[in-house]
């Protein structure tokens, strides 16, 4: 069987249930989670039924947060696959839309639609809005503007445009609805701004860039369409050396910017939808999806302010060495928010993090939450993240998963050092 098949089923499923029915959503709190949840509360709007949308991080309880709902049918999307053996408390039919990594079966109540069960790499050719979309296509064909959203899941979830992805792509562009460029990865700024606001890529050193950007021989207030053929071959191969010597071995300078009709940059929508995740207005972002206008003016504010505690946390961590442990290195943050995205800058950017193995961001909340980053590298040497934070976080009583090269777990107090042990003789 096919995705668009196994969709078609899940859809025939949705349509038994009369129009005005209330159907829950539940996303995952990320620009794919946000994506796939508005793609599908959109879908449905359009087709009649009435919904309600809620954005979660996985936890262990969950499912126990909406287990006494009273809802018609109940999709999750971009979550759910760490929680199958817990879905038949669940008082309605469920359908699960995902791409994570799981080893469970799904109760008699659960149509599970996992881009993995018909041969797709969920890690690369699919994301939770991926499969959203083909769910959405097959309640209405008309909803090919939807492909937009796909593609910003799919760029949040740093997934290449391949697979599944790559159908969206291609059917996005024939219908108008998205377009594609080759751009510098600097655009718009002064030298000065752009090289001390980048993060990806991230620069040490450069609280304030002038020195770098005088030194050979250029001025900082220039912005890098005003420079020359010559100006800009030596400023980018100065920077190339510069990302040598922080041990970075994916360098790029030009990209394929990818435009959507209706959002603009859809790497700067992917921006802006994950800062509404992380800075817990989740409802900005979903409202950005549907084109709100102050919901655009308010998420444009809230990446901002994202962007500069990224950077803020990137500065101090210059200046830090992490914990080691035998496979892998980790280290505490303050702001649950921020773990991942500061994981996976410090493998890549921060030499002083750099020791060829998988990281760790720990943050103490009410439980105890870790990030987890690895490169594609470590991945094909048989590191899986997703399955490894899985085992040891239920061993412990907590709940974790992912995809082999990111992944993530939330564990109860108390039980740290136990999960570390653990994950270290799993990895």
């Amino acid at each position: 069987m096919k995705l668009e098949e196994a969709v078609k089923y899940a859809v025939d499923l949705l349509l038994s249930l009369p129009r005005k029915s209330m159907i829950r959503i539940i996303g995952h709190v990320d620009a794919d989670g946000i994506s796939a949840a508005s793609i599908i509360a959109m879908a449905l709007e359009r087709a009649g039924y009435r919904y309600h949308i809620s954005i979660k991080a996985t936890k262990p309880d969950l499912i126990k947060e909406i287990e006494k709902e009273e809802n018609d049918l109940i999709i999750f999307a971009d979550i759910g696959s760490g929680y199958l053996n817990e879905m038949e408390r669940l008082k309605s039919n469920v359908i699960i839309l995902d791409h994570h990594l799981s080893y469970d079966e799904p109760p008699e109540n659960v149509m599970y639609v996992n881009a993995r069960l018909y041969g797709i790499d969920g890690s690369k050719e699919a994301c939770g809005a991926t499969v959203s979309y083909f769910f959405a296509k097959a309640i209405d064909d008309n909803n090919i503007d939807l492909s937009q959203l796909a593609i910003v899941g799919a760029i949040g979830d740093k997934q290449s445009i391949t697979g599944y992805n790559k159908k969206v792509m291609e059917e996005g562009i024939a219908n108008g609805f998205i377009e594609t460029k080759d751009e510098y990865i600097f655009q718009g700024a002064t030298l000065k701004d752009a090289l001390e606001n980048s993060l990806e890529p991230y620069f040490t050193g450069f609280t304030n860039a002038n020195g770098f950007i005088e030194s050979i021989g250029l001025q900082p207030q220039k912005k890098f369409e005003e420079l020359d053929d010559e100006e800009r071959k030596r400023l980018l191969s100065a920077l190339t050396l510069k990302l040598l010597e922080q041990k970075c071995n994916e360098i790029e300078w030009k990209r394929r910017a990818i435009y959507g009709r209706y959002y603009g940059n859809l790497y700067d929508m992917t921006s802006k939808l994950n800062a509404s995740a992380r800075l817990n207005e989740h409802g900005t972002g979903i409202a950005a999806c549907f084109g709100d206008k102050k919901a655009r003016e308010r998420v444009f504010i809230l990446q901002e302010k994202y962007r500069d505690e990224i950077r803020k946390e990137m500065r101090a961590m210059e200046k830090k060495e992490p914990y080691e442990r035998e496979k892998f290195i980790y280290f505490y943050n303050e702001k649950r928010a921020l773990g991942g995205v500061l994981a996976g800058l410090a493998l890549k950017y921060l030499p002083n993090f750099n020791m060829n193995k998988p990281i760790l961001a720990i943050s103490y909340n009410d439980d105890i939450d870790i990030s987890a980053r690895a490169t594609q590298d470590m991945v094909e040497n048989g590191i899986n993240l997703g399955e490894a934070m899985r085992n040891a976080a239920r061993a412990i009583g907590g709940e974790g998963g992912g995809h082999p090269v990111a992944a993530g777990a939330s564990i109860p107090k108390g039980k740290e050092e136990e999960f570390l042990k653990l994950l270290d003789e799993l990895l």
